[in-house]
């Protein structure tokens, strides 16, 4: 008796509501990008086994993680992949094809933005995730489409969401990046001395990241975000270079730089995307009470604009920390079954 069989694509658990497929792209947006990452990107799906057409649940990751590491196996505990599945048994999760974004970059992210340091993440997901998925047997109603995701995650999905109405009818947001003025501070002074010792040049700094220098900072990862943010949001002509929006010496704002910032932070943005936010179905927001990163400001101000400009939301905050996200998307699920149950 033959005990074993051949998978045709590779896990260690059962999935018992969802076939499991990767959705490999080729991608001419990100070809040549400055950073030299992989153009190739391999997106993991969760298909239903029910009959379609399905709802679509865009899922993006956090900064210096990705979506698809979501199917990693874990210790003594249960991954996403399989929070799922089981949300779905118990009714709590919709049936819906589930995508995990592969947009990480050498800088640990990429906020899901046009950058002509990192390069060209929305167009990517925009114009070559967004139409491949027509190939499966989605619903074609922008109200059956969620986008959603936890800090740059969440940044992604505001960010996406309310420039893109027409493919985005519903938006899952959870602690996300903004208000920078309480939120990328104090990585942004931390990292204002290893500035001036690379010489205040984004490229130097990408060097010292590649060979391993950067990393061996005790607060590396509040450097990683820093510079990697800067690359994300002023960017500096094509060559991966980027502007730093402190002066090294007085450790004030550079106004230009900063303005640059403040276009992309959403409490900004948001206001400029009103008419946009009002056609979504709904728009989710959840944050903690005791974010790292002071996250749960900006999500106030994002809830205040949306309630006072009627915009359909559901706003919550929760007895927590910014390390909690993972334990809030369920919510999301919930949200989402509930919606397209009316």
């Amino acid at each position: 008796m033959k005990h074993f069989e051949t998978l045709t694509n590779f896990r260690a658990y059962e999935v018992h509501n969802f076939h499991i497929e990767t959705l490999r792209i080729q991608s001419q947006c990100l070809k040549e990008n400055p950073l030299r990452d992989s153009s190739v990107r391999f997106n993991p799906l969760l298909l239903p086994k029910a009959d379609g057409p399905w709802p679509v649940v865009m899922v993006l990751g956090g900064f210096s993680g990705n979506a698809p590491f979501y199917f990693n196996p874990k210790f003594n505990e249960q991954n996403t992949i399989q929070v799922i599945d089981q949300a779905c048994t118990r009714g709590e999760a919709p049936e819906a094809l589930y995508i995990f974004v592969d947009a990480l970059s050498t800088w640990g992210g990429s906020q899901f933005l046009n950058s002509s340091a990192v390069g060209n993440y929305e167009d990517y997901i925009m114009t070559e995730i967004v139409p491949a998925l027509s190939h499966y047997p989605v619903s074609k109603n922008p109200e059956d489409w969620c986008v959603m995701g936890g800090s740059s995650g969440g940044y992604g999905a505001l960010q996406l969401a309310s420039k893109y109405p027409e493919t985005f009818g519903l938006c899952a947001a959870i602690a996300p990046d903004s208000f920078f003025d309480a939120s990328s501070m104090n990585d942004l002074y931390q990292a204002l001395p290893v500035w001036e010792k690379y010489g205040q040049s984004g490229l130097r700094v990408l060097e010292e990241l590649r060979n391993g220098k950067l990393t061996k900072f005790r607060n590396w990862h509040s450097l990683l975000n820093a510079f990697g943010m800067s690359a994300c949001y002023s960017p500096k002509g094509s060559s991966g270079d980027f502007h730093f929006p402190l002066d090294p010496r007085t450790g004030h704002k550079n106004v230009e730089v900063w303005q640059m910032w403040l276009e992309k932070d959403p409490i900004h943005f948001l206001p400029k995307r009103l008419d946009a936010l009002r056609s979504l179905k709904g728009i989710y927001l959840d944050v903690g009470t005791k974010d790292n990163f002071h996250l749960q400001y900006g999500a106030r101000q994002i809830s205040t604009l949306l309630s006072e400009n009627g915009v359909a939301r559901d706003y919550v905050e929760f007895d927590g920390n910014h390390f909690d996200i993972g334990e809030r998307r369920p919510e999301v699920w919930k949200w989402l079954t509930a919606h397209w149950r009316k």
